[in-house]
């Protein structure tokens, strides 16, 4: 992701540093990334549950052996309903944000471990609000069909359709790409978890704390770098050209809360499907540059 990223944010530093005029036609369509409304804890607030098949207690006789018959088949539902029972209680649910956040992190770490191939549906890049841009920033893009036309053509044109990765491109492109691990999360770095059940699947949404403004963010660091495929500012600093550095100045970056929705087999452990909506913002605070984006990728791993 940061690769066609950078190509976007590089062309911006020129036009930030230069302003600039570019010749291109205004009649290009725009086409918006689609956006998941439709919210998967509120499809499934009402869950059936399990039922149990009703049994009959074994009546007591005076014949010893229709006595001794009883006793056994009790015992037998005894044995058996302590194994239900443990069995229920490997997969039980989590309930506290720490066991949730858990379980989260034990999904999708088994995507890089376990998983043999992943296909990523999409990788959506759209603006996340409008973009603050210097005057004359703005006036330059207006002959480019308005600031938020041009970004969003361009983010559109950066987005990706479906494609399957396996052996070492699972790492490469899973979040937190390029790590073998897949989330460092803890309680700490999570203002939300929630989980329900569905179908037998756990549905679990982790949306992670706000990060400031860092020109030196990691992988690993803070909250969302620690699960998400972010655009980290070091990689963008390190490749804009001296002559617009020396203008518009280094960028920062900031993560405002991020979720990652995941399904989950409670037999397993692992995560099915996967879906991350990354918010990140970029600034060039030299000249007063803020731009909002959201990225949104969708997995289906299979084992």
């Amino acid at each position: 992701m940061a690769k066609k990223i950078l190509a976007i944010l590089l062309a911006l530093s020129f036009v930030f540093a230069f302003a600039a005029c570019g010749g291109k036609d205004d009649d290009a369509t725009t086409t918006a990334p689609v956006e998941t409304t439709e919210d998967p804890f509120a499809a499934v607030e009402e869950t059936d549950a399990p039922t149990e098949a009703a049994t009959d207690a074994p009546a007591t006789e005076a014949v010893s052996a229709e006595g001794r018959e009883a006793a056994s088949a009790a015992a037998d539902e005894t044995t058996a309903a302590a194994t239900e029972a443990t069995t229920e209680a490997a997969n039980a649910m989590p309930q506290t944000k720490e066991e949730i956040v858990a379980a989260f992190n034990t999904a999708v770490n088994a995507v890089k471990t376990d998983g043999k191939s992943v296909k990523r549906s999409y990788s959506k890049i759209s603006l996340n609000g409008t973009p603050v841009l210097p005057g004359v920033v703005d006036g330059v893009l207006k002959l480019l069909g308005g600031a938020e036309n041009f970004l969003n053509d361009q983010l559109s044109k950066n987005s990706k359709g479906e494609e399957t990765y396996t052996g070492d491109q699972i790492k490469a492109v899973y979040p937190v790409e390029g790590e073998s691990y897949a989330s460092k999360l803890t309680a700490a770095d999570v203002k939300e978890a929630k989980i329900t059940e569905k179908d037998g699947k756990w549905i679990i949404r982790i949306a992670t704390v706000d990060d400031g403004k860092s020109d030196s963010i990691k992988h690993g660091q803070g909250h969302a770098p620690k699960a998400f495929n972010v655009v980290l500012p070091g990689v963008v600093n390190d490749n804009i050209p001296g002559v617009a550095t020396s203008l518009v100045g280094l960028s920062t970056m900031n993560y405002p809360s991020s979720t990652c929705t995941v399904t989950v087999d409670p037999a397993t452990g692992r995560a099915i499907t996967a879906d991350y909506y990354l918010n990140w913002t970029i600034n060039f605070d030299k000249v007063g540059v803020v731009i909002p984006f959201t990225t949104n990728d969708y997995f289906t791993i299979t084992y």
